[in-house]
């Protein structure tokens, strides 16, 4: 460091009349030449920690004195950080010799330069303070301004956050705790990060939330609405001049729902927030079909004139109540539409014999040539068939009975409309054109995410 520090002043010997044009800085480079450093401090450390600075000069000398300990305290990342934003401009003398000199630096470890080049891109006002959240026996996270780390059974994660951006100043992060009350639900855990954004080198100022969710081992983003706020001003308010909660909150809603909040402004909205459980569910479920689907013979094919096979192993939907679904291999598909408005369905389950049926009630098991890849019952899109493809062979139900049952909307946080039905078919009878009939063996049961506009 000494050696490094001795280049430094031998460099100063040239660098005065250099940066004669540069009032400040020249006189910080000359307090500097004759050994006043708390002087050359006071002169040279405003303009070079701007992170909106272009000063290749007062960068190049203060990252000297930071990595000396002269005038400072010494403090590696910050001379570290400072000699990269220098060296950014290789046509000047002192940002070309402010490269080697960084670049020295890189024996410190992964570790180290990570966090130095995070420095020089935010700036030295970015205000973040690192915290550790306890959030209960063995579970914690720590967050700092490059990651967050979180400790759960003995096991640790860290993820890289990307929110930094140059001149961004931070709030001091909030952990919250919410306990709804819904049957075997855990106490969950969100922290908010707020942070202002600069639009250019001077206001106005834009303040945006990020929201996390800590779920075991897990660190979740939530997407919130980004910008919350925005004022004008060379620098954001000062926190006693600002208080977020009043912008922004996660909460219990009033059914019991956790949801986030932006309270102010313009992005003023309300949106909930999924559940573990409902995270687990859509995840096991699209694992499920992925897996289905790579098991599916896609060579396969086989006469469309054969009857109904009706084993059908998952199922999806749209509309009131629109629901379909197919067998393993993909050629059969049972597609159920039901005009759930004009029949007055409630969350009570309702039975309906087909052969006195409302006409919006309809059932048709569609039998394909070869597998399908997607199913456009809940599509307008009307795919054209290749060249010698065969359609599928229609069968219209004719007889038998349905009962309907519909969940409470609610059922997806993030699409409250949304609601589970679970049609069941028993004793159907279908009919193809040729009048060919055939009985189902035993009851058929389609259970489906129901009330979108268009299904999976």
């Amino acid at each position: 460091m000494l050696s490094r520090f001795l280049l430094i002043i031998v460099i100063l010997a040239g660098a005065v009349g250099a940066v004669s044009a540069q009032t400040s800085t020249a006189d910080g480079v000359a307090a500097m030449a004759r050994g006043d450093y708390q002087r050359a401090v006071e002169i040279l450390k405003p303009i070079a920690d701007d992170w909106r600075s272009t000063d290749t000069v007062a960068q190049f000398f203060m990252a000297g004195l930071y990595e000396a300990g002269r005038g400072v305290p010494a403090d590696p990342l910050r001379g570290c950080a400072l000699y990269i934003r220098a060296a950014g401009n290789l046509e000047h003398p002192f940002g070309a010799e402010a490269s080697p000199l960084f670049a020295a630096f890189s024996r410190r470890g992964r570790a180290f330069d990570r966090e130095c080049q995070l420095l020089a891109n935010v700036g030295f006002g970015h205000g973040f303070d690192p915290v550790t959240f306890d959030l209960g026996p063995g579970h914690s996270i720590e967050w700092t301004l490059s990651a967050a780390t979180v400790t759960y059974d003995r096991r640790t994660r860290r993820e890289e956050m990307g929110y930094a951006q140059p001149g961004s100043r931070f709030l001091p992060l909030r952990h919250t705790e919410l306990t709804t009350g819904l049957p075997g639900e855990p106490a969950r855990h969100f922290v908010d990060v707020f942070v202002w954004y600069p639009s250019a080198t001077s206001g106005p100022w834009s303040l945006h939330w990020h929201l996390f969710e800590v779920v075991r081992g897990q660190i979740l983003r939530i997407d919130t609405p980004g910008s919350i706020v925005t004022v004008d001003g060379d620098a954001p308010p000062q926190l006693d001049a600002f208080d977020v909660r009043d912008y922004a909150a996660v909460r219990v809603g009033d059914e019991g729902q956790v949801e986030w909040a932006v309270l102010k402004g313009p992005q003023r909205t309300t949106e909930r927030i999924e559940s573990d459980g409902e995270r687990r569910e859509v995840r096991d479920a699209r694992a499920a079909r992925d897996a289905a689907m790579s098991r599916v013979d896609w060579d396969r094919r086989l006469d469309v004139h054969r009857r109904p096979a009706m084993t059908y192993v998952d199922a999806d939907g749209c509309g009131h109540v629109h629901a379909y679904g197919w067998t393993a291999d993909r050629t059969e598909a049972l597609v159920v539409r039901i005009g759930a408005r004009e029949l007055g369905l409630t969350t009570q389950p309702a039975t309906f014999d087909l052969t006195r049926a409302p006409v919006d009630i309809s059932i048709e098991a569609h039998v394909f040539a070869d597998p399908q890849r997607q199913f456009y019952f809940c599509s307008d899109v009307v795919m054209p068939k290749a060249p010698g493809s065969i359609g599928p062979e229609l069968w219209r139900a004719v007889a038998g009975t349905i009962t309907v049952e519909v969940s409470p909307p609610g059922i997806r946080a993030r699409a409250p409309h949304l609601r589970r039905a679970t049609l069941t078919l028993r004793n159907v009878v279908l009919q193809n054109a040729g009048g060919t009939r055939v009985t189902m063996p035993r009851p058929v049961t389609l259970t489906a995410i129901v009330g979108s506009g268009a299904g999976g």
